[in-house]
């Protein structure tokens, strides 16, 4: 009788508190050879994502969610969708790289370079001792006890060097980064740490010492030497990169198995000739350039990412996101209140249902099955990784995985610059979050949602809170007034998808920049053939050998794939500007540039004074209604998401650099996203879960920074070329920026022209200072594009007294949760109706008990 009636108060507990995060074991994988990376165990499915090149790799540039197509209305974004598989999406060659591969160490022959060059190494002792971990680079240990100091002209070892000191007037000991006294705050990467305190690349001082190497004609010999090794390499490497590009885009425009096995092999072939290239700039001694094309050359052919770890780590790395990824692709949950279909993935039906539906328990249902699924059991995994990630900043020179995270980025303090422009934007997004609470509380009621707490993510229309596009219609300020849509005024007119590139192309060439010739559309894509399978995400191709451009997208007649096939020919027109650089310049200032460029063609396009230019829309609509709503489906995209992207990268910068311990940091994820976003989750989290591992990019360790930079620096380009084009005066209510249209503006295209012609020959902030007057990013752009929505949701939260910003209202995140009771649906803090009702049967429930007790 004992037991029976302990079995049923426990089951009246269940049933009462029970628990929707089940912490059940999670089922480990079969193991299995795998036969590309030797004596590394894999499950099938790690095998197929290995052999799969649509995961593992991908052209230089492809957009996310459609190449700047977003919703339905044709309003440009590409940043914020979480498709299935968006790795390859706007990624570089360089930053695909970061995976890396297990191959065998490459014996270099230096044969050509005398062994006392001024560029040669040498041993190690020569050049300042041990292993030369953080030689020619800005970061590194601060103290040591004994120097070995080299002096060019005597050729001898000098002991016990002492600080401040000089040998020969040629090297102060402090600043010589051969040895470990390195000032970490004041150096930048690319810095020739030759002399301090001077520009970026020492051109301003100690020009004696330099005119005295400069005349000497044995240095003129080697700088000559190496700069032909330059040109070698290069002439190389462009081989090496068509190759590659040349059987990705095979595999691409055919898959099967065989151009799947040569993408793979071409793949291989080129990482390992990275590998060599790295290693031979980082023998080099870099202390005597003081050309800074040549010094920025060879420290962007040294970095390789992971690929430069030793080969057991290398292996464990790989293994280590092949896993995760294998949970992430294979979470499934079961379907709301039907516990027998338990088969539903996050593409296609998790997705849509968290679009589509307005059940808030269902909702809540799908997005913590979700994330339990996907990420609790990836935990352990992703603390390896933190780990691993120290080995992988070791190996590129710097102090730890969060300086490596923006190390593309060259700046020193970019996290904290990243987060002056967000205090830039904030007040306009506490304008629109505060708009979108209220409407969302209007729908769900006030005892869901507190007009002063933040908004529970799982309503907002995407399982990760980044886009608030799904739920327009709840929010839409003006629903009587239709968002335009050319769509079938395309198909009236006859639209092809070879007649949308050549308005693209028109589009370019009117504002003085090149066309693309005949080659470029014998070669593309652009529709899906009928006699073999094609990836059909939009991508621009780069095939490295100065004239072969293509581009890859299979079209729809829409508004959305117009806007797209514009940012698409945008990266063609990047490619065709820096074509002249070498091949290691031939890339964006930074990795959010080339996105950054075809989102500011993509503002301009999808202007309704560029659509009546086209003939697709026959009446101008100068009603304020219409601007509101047109803006404020931009804002509800593009400003949304950027809280989600700094708080995603500033995380793992976190956790990468150690500055957040990882035993608390999913609390520390929720911590940043109600701080920067006011968004908290729709249950209480702890510990045991790892919310994050739900997003691919965190699984397959993609960087995500570069999508807040790119949606920040596409208003400023577009500002910039529209005051050039004389389209925007500021405070001028006659020509606001977001009706700006630089079609058929030369003065618009020479200033996209001459930042396009630069590639990545300069570091970023003086590409914008000599392009647009402006050497850092602004968010100031941002807030004068959107100036009539900003004053349209001020005066909205004054008319209805609303609430903006928001207040902590409770935990949102536990290192452990002592209590089920803390579990219930909807979160103790959410202050769900029948909350009370559950409390009272609990009650009963338990004096039930003790009365049978």
């Amino acid at each position: 009788m004992w037991h029976s009636l302990i079995i049923i108060c426990s089951a009246v507990w269940s049933l009462v508190c029970g628990n929707p995060q089940l912490n059940l074991p999670t089922p480990q994988p079969e193991i299995f050879y795998n036969g590309y990376t030797p004596n590394v165990a894999t499950t099938p499915a790690q095998l197929r994502a290995d052999r799969d090149r649509s995961q593992r790799y991908g052209p230089p540039y492809a957009d996310d969610g459609g190449g700047g197509g977003g919703g339905d209305t044709g309003v440009g974004s590409s940043s914020s969708d979480d498709g299935l598989d968006d790795f390859r999406y706007g990624q570089t060659y360089d930053e695909r790289m970061r995976l890396g591969y297990a191959y065998p160490t490459p014996r270099l022959n230096f044969s050509d370079r005398a062994d006392d060059s001024p560029f040669s190494r040498g041993d190690a002792n020569r050049y300042g001792g041990q292993d030369n971990r953080y030689a020619n680079h800005n970061y590194g240990p601060t103290s040591s006890t004994d120097r070995n100091y080299y002096d060019l002209n005597n050729n001898k070892n000098i002991n016990n060097y002492r600080p401040n000191s000089r040998v020969n007037d040629q090297f102060d000991y402090n600043n010589n980064p051969n040895v470990e006294f390195v000032d970490v705050n004041n150096r930048n990467r690319f810095e020739n740490p030759y002399l301090p305190n001077q520009d970026r690349f020492n051109l301003n001082q100690g020009y004696t010492d330099r005119q005295r190497f400069q005349q000497d004609r044995r240095y003129q010999q080697e700088l000559e030497k190496l700069r032909n090794l330059l040109v070698e390499t290069d002439q190389k490497g462009s081989l090496e990169c068509t190759a590659n590009v040349a059987a990705q885009w095979n595999f691409e425009t055919n898959v099967n198995d065989f151009t799947q096995t040569e993408a793979l092999n071409a793949q291989q072939r080129y990482v390992e000739y990275q590998r060599i290239t790295a290693d031979q700039s980082k023998h080099i001694n870099k202390d005597l350039i003081f050309d800074r094309r040549l010094y920025r050359q060879l420290m962007l052919q040294s970095e390789v990412g992971p690929n430069a770890l030793p080969l057991d780590v290398l292996d464990r790395y790989n293994r280590l996101l092949n896993e995760m990824l294998f949970l992430y692709n294979g979470a499934s949950v079961c379907a709301y209140q039907q516990p027998f279909q338990c088969d539903l993935h996050y593409i296609p039906q998790l997705k849509d249902i968290m679009a589509k539906s307005r059940d808030w328990d269902e909702l809540q249902h799908t997005w913590v099955e979700y994330h339990r699924k996907a990420g609790r059991g990836m935990r352990d995994n992703y603390e390896q990784l933190i780990d691993v990630m120290q080995e992988v900043a070791y190996v590129n020179n710097v102090t730890n995985g969060g300086e490596y995270w923006y190390l593309a980025y060259e700046s020193g303090n970019f996290r904290q610059d990243m987060d002056i422009v967000w205090e830039q934007i904030r007040p306009l997004y506490e304008l629109l979050h505060s708009y979108v609470r209220r409407k969302l509380r209007d729908y769900y009621g006030p005892d869901r949602i507190n007009r002063i707490a933040p908004i529970p993510s799982h309503i907002l229309g995407n399982m990760y809170g980044q886009s608030w596009s799904n739920i327009l219609d709840i929010i839409i300020p003006y629903p009587g007034r239709k968002l335009i849509d050319v769509t079938p005024r395309m198909v009236e007119q006859g639209f092809t998808p070879l007649l949308m590139f050549q308005l693209a192309e028109e589009f370019f060439t009117s504002i003085n920049m090149s066309a693309v010739g005949p080659e470029f559309y014998r070669n593309s894509v652009f529709e899906q053939p009928l006699d073999r399978r094609v990836l059909c995400e939009p991508s621009a191709w780069d095939f490295c050998n100065r004239h072969d451009y293509r581009v890859k997208i299979c079209t729809d007649i829409n508004q959305r794939s117009l806007i797209s096939v514009h940012h698409e020919m945008a990266h063609i027109q990047y490619f065709l500007q820096y074509r002249h650089l070498p091949k290691i310049f031939r890339n964006g200032a930074n990795p959010a540039f080339h996105q950054a460029v075809g989102d500011a063609i993509g503002l301009s396009v999808s202007t309704p004074k560029h659509l009546q230019t086209l003939g697709l829309l026959q009446r101008s609509l100068d009603e304020s209604s219409y601007d509101i709503n047109y803006l404020f489906t931009m804002a509800i995209d593009k400003i949304a998401f950027l809280p989600f992207a700094l708080s995603l990268d500033n995380w793992r910068y976190d956790i990468f650099s150690g500055n957040v311990n990882k035993r608390i940091m999913n609390c520390h994820y929720w911590n940043l996203r109600e701080r920067y976003a006011g968004i908290k989750p729709p249950v209480l989290r702890s510990e045991q879960d790892f919310d994050l591992g739900a997003k691919y990019h965190i699984p397959a360790n993609i960087p995500y920074i570069k999508y807040f930079f790119s949606t920040v620096l596409q208003f400023q380009l577009y500002r910039r070329m529209c005051q050039a084009a004389g389209q925007y005066v500021p405070n001028d209510p006659r020509k606001p920026l977001h009706k700006c249209d630089i079609y058929r503006q030369p003065a618009a295209g020479n200033i996209l022209k001459n930042l396009m012609a630069k590639g990545a020959s300069q570091p970023w902030q003086e590409v914008l200072e000599e392009t647009l007057g402006e050497g850092r990013l602004d968010g100031t752009a941002l807030r004068e594009y959107f100036a009539p929505l900003e004053e349209w949701l001020r005066l909205e939260s004054l008319r209805t007294n609303e609430y903006v910003g928001w207040n902590y209202d409770g935990d949102y995140c536990k290192r452990s949760i002592e209590t089920a009771g803390l579990q219930i649906f909807g979160g103790y803090y959410n202050g769900v109706r029948g909350s009370e009702d559950n409390i009272l049967m609990l009650i009963l429930a338990i004096s039930l008990c003790y009365l049978f007790v």
